[in-house]
């Protein structure tokens, strides 16, 4: 137990102000009046629920006390000669009588008077005490002479046992205590009840949120009203004036009481105090001092041997902890940060952890988009409705590609050429340009489900969407149908970039099988090649499903009329900001990443505008996708963190795995990290305010919804190079960190990218937006789900 030493100045006014050298008694008490009858006479002991009153003489000269009175209110005052005395009435300078006098109450307030002339005259008051609740009979009469506040009263235990001391010494509350060994007829001694010296600081709070925790590992009920807090010269509180976080002011044994009070968030010395005379050894209770030694009231502390001197606490590492008492002793190791604070509750109690399983996916998919409408040498588009005309066009592309040509037979009423492999063409297969390459023999023929067959009237160009519907509306090959090169070439040609940007693919269509003018029309009469349109992405089946529905985003005016500019558009659309909705900003990997939590008001990680903290582990990650030194990182600071489940960079279409543990009331928010491997130090993280995981009934999250708090950040780390191309980026540099340093070392989102894997051009992107489905648009790489257990 605690060992807290006080002495009669147990509790103090209820006054707030306090004199500036912080060495007199705080409140609005004057100074020591002069005495209403002709000696210092004062009460000096009182056995509150016992027979005794015990009286000294305090002056000069001997006092006649045989005419004087005690008086608890109407009807109760007695003259001291008429009562048992032991002593002499005749009192001496410096002497002490006792007089027998019943007090069965533990509440009340007793005066003594040099007359019984009248009661209510404060002139006649020569003292005044007043215990267990304020407003006793008598109070008004004192507070009128000077000798009392309002208010007042020494808190008691209600034992008959124990009396009320006088410490000799000025008026007021402050100068009373109660004791548990009485001393009638001796000098008064001290001893504080143990029901007292039970009341410990048993956490503090001073990072984040200002909070202190009161214990009473006692056995009754204490009152805290007059108890006082304070950190040194002005900087002061009493319990009686502040709204506690939780718990009461009278504090049951076993109990909590958490309050609030300013605090210096790196060092400081607490003091809890019996009253406001802090400069009192004997008034201290309890004290812990953080973050340095040599805090205004360390030596008041060691005076009364509840500290060592220059013992301090370690500053917590994070200012959401708090530091938490062991229970025993009175020393700095009695003392630990707390990672997930326990206010109002013991400090041994468990933490009720939630599980979440988090998937950060790669959901880069559409890269670029061309179309080809105008015939080679013609001057409007048009269709190629004869052998050897031929479409032309250009497009930049880097290994991974995938390639959707579709153009619409011109000749039918819903059908069009697209890849067998739903999968899209590998522009890179085993890691060549496909370079000289006919590719017309992997494309088949589709019916897209949403005109009936066969109508000839129907067929382009009879006007938009005139055909009957058709009764099957799956798309689905069409039957008896050979590949693609019965109908045209579709020849890529690959010319190699110059090392800082993509190589150029040229795609030349040429139609082979043009309809016989001489034959009726009708979709076993040749090919008519229609305007096309060509997509780039990462993930498979990039405009249709077969066996389902179309889409309805465009594919069907390819497809029934050869106008691609209405799919062309969907797949070019921007968001309220600009960016593009849809077309991902590049193609590259993630790395293996980490998730964790924090319950700081803002990520302890990194923040924007400042720089990579040392041993964060926050470079590793943004320049190498190495994510071991940032997870060692929250494993020393103590917060929950998880390597993702997968160790090799995930691609688009796969995702990271991580599952994490929780605590539940603590305000934790989700931070991720994962690199954006094509670059040098560029990596995907939420904001600094992180993803809250539980409201404010304490449900956790789940879903997707917060994706759009994630953003492409730059740490500021290494010297950007074109993404995809630099030989300082991870996957072509021959080691780690090996890039120049950036002159810019602020950790900053990254507002604009340049294109030069498929020749976008510039994404200005202010928000540095990258959730897929963000409608402000944005770099469209990622979408994070999280999901309780």
């Amino acid at each position: 137990m605690k060992r807290n030493l006080f002495t009669a100045l147990l509790f103090a006014v209820l006054l707030s102000s306090c004199s500036d050298d912080d060495n007199d008694i705080v409140g609005e008490i004057p100074t020591t009046p002069e005495p209403t009858a002709d000696a210092d006479v004062r009460l000096n002991e009182v056995q509150y629920l016992g027979d005794w009153v015990e009286i000294r003489n305090n002056g000069n000269e001997t006092v006649d006390l045989s005419d004087y009175f005690l008086c608890l209110g109407p009807g109760t005052y007695q003259r001291l000669s008429d009562l048992t005395v032991n002593g002499n009435l005749q009192l001496a300078a410096g002497a002490m009588v006792s007089v027998a006098y019943e007090m069965p109450n533990a509440t009340g307030g007793l005066g003594l008077y040099n007359s019984n002339s009248d009661f209510t005259d404060a002139s006649t008051l020569a003292d005044f005490v007043q215990w267990g609740a304020g407003s006793s009979a008598r109070e008004n009469v004192a507070v009128e002479a000077g000798i009392w506040t309002a208010g007042d009263f020494v808190p008691v235990m209600g034992n008959s046992d124990n009396t009320l001391i006088y410490d000799g010494n000025g008026i007021g509350v402050a100068n009373w205590a109660e004791t548990t060994t009485p001393t009638i007829g001796e000098e008064n001694q001290l001893t504080v009840p143990e029901e007292i010296r039970s009341i410990v600081i048993n956490e503090v709070l001073y990072g984040s949120r200002d909070l202190v925790e009161l214990y009473n590992n006692g056995n009754v009920a204490v009152d805290l009203s007059s108890y006082w807090m304070c950190l040194g010269p002005g900087n002061y509180v009493q319990l009686g004036n502040v709204t506690p976080e939780s718990g009461n002011l009278e504090l049951a044994a076993g109990e909590f009481l958490v309050v609030p009070f300013s605090l210096p968030d790196t060092e400081g010395g607490l003091g809890l105090y019996s009253s406001n005379a802090f400069t009192s050894s004997e008034a201290i209770m309890d004290f812990v001092q953080w973050g340095a030694a040599s805090s205004p009231r360390e030596n008041v502390a060691v005076e009364a041997g509840i500290w060592t001197a220059g013992e301090f606490v370690p500053t917590v590492a994070l200012d959401s902890y708090s530091i938490e008492y062991d229970g025993e002793g009175d020393e700095a190791s009695d003392w630990t940060q707390e990672v997930n604070p326990s206010l109002g509750f013991a400090n041994d109690t468990e933490v009720a952890l939630t599980t979440f399983n988090v998937t950060i996916s790669n959901v880069i998919n559409y890269l670029n988009v061309h179309t080809f409408t105008t015939p080679v040498g013609a001057g409007a588009p048009g269709p190629l409705a004869t052998n050897g005309a031929q479409y032309q066009i250009s497009f930049k592309a880097v290994p991974g590609t995938k390639f959707t040509p579709v153009t619409m037979m011109g000749n039918s009423n819903d059908w069009f050429l697209a890849p067998t492999d739903l999968a899209g063409i590998d522009l890179f297969p085993n890691g060549q340009a496909l370079n000289g390459v006919d590719i017309a023999s992997q494309l088949s023929l589709y019916d897209l489900g949403t005109e009936a067959d066969n109508d000839v009237a129907s067929f382009p160009p009879a006007g938009l969407d005139v055909g009957a519907a058709d009764a099957n509306t799956a798309v689905r090959l069409v039957d008896g149908r050979d590949t693609g090169d019965i109908y045209i070439t579709a020849i890529l040609d690959y010319t190699n970039g110059d090392g800082f940007s993509a190589g150029t693919f040229t795609l030349t269509i040429t139609a082979i099988n043009t309809p016989d003018p001489g034959q009726p029309a009708g979709s076993n009469n040749g090919f008519v090649v229609t305007p096309g349109i060509v997509v780039l992405h990462a993930q498979s089946e990039p405009l249709f499903t077969l066996g389902e529905e179309d889409r309805g985003v465009g594919l069907e005016r390819i497809a029934e009329d050869g106008m691609p500019g209405e799919l062309y558009n969907w797949f070019t659309a921007t968001g309220s900001n600009g960016s593009p909705l849809r077309l991902a900003s590049s193609l590259s990997v993630f790395s293996p990443g980490i998730v964790y939590a924090f319950n700081t008001n803002s990520d302890p990680f990194f923040a924007q505008g400042g720089t990579v903290k040392e041993g964060s582990g926050l470079e590793e990650i943004a320049e190498d996708g190495n994510n071991a030194v940032a997870v060692s990182y929250f494993n020393n600071l103590g917060l929950p963190v998880a390597a993702s489940n997968e160790t090799a960079p995930i691609g688009p279409g796969e995702y990271l795995s991580f599952t994490i543990d929780v605590p539940q009331d603590q305000d934790y928010k989700l931070g991720i990290s994962t690199m954006l491997v094509q670059t040098n130090d560029w990596f995907i993280s939420y904001n600094n305010n992180g993803v809250a995981l539980f409201d404010e009934t304490g449900t956790p999250f789940s879903g997707t919804s917060e994706s759009d708090e994630s953003y492409l950040f730059d740490a500021g780390t290494e010297e950007d190079e074109p993404v995809g191309f630099g030989m300082y980026q991870a996957p072509r540099q021959a080691g780690p960190d090996m890039g120049p340093a950036d002159a810019n070392t602020t950790i900053r989102r990254v507002s604009a990218l340049e294109d030069v894997q498929f020749g976008k051009g510039i994404y200005n992107n202010g928000p540095g937006v990258v959730y897929l489905e963000d409608p402000r648009g944005g770099y469209n790489l990622v979408r994070i789900d999280i999901q309780p257990q």
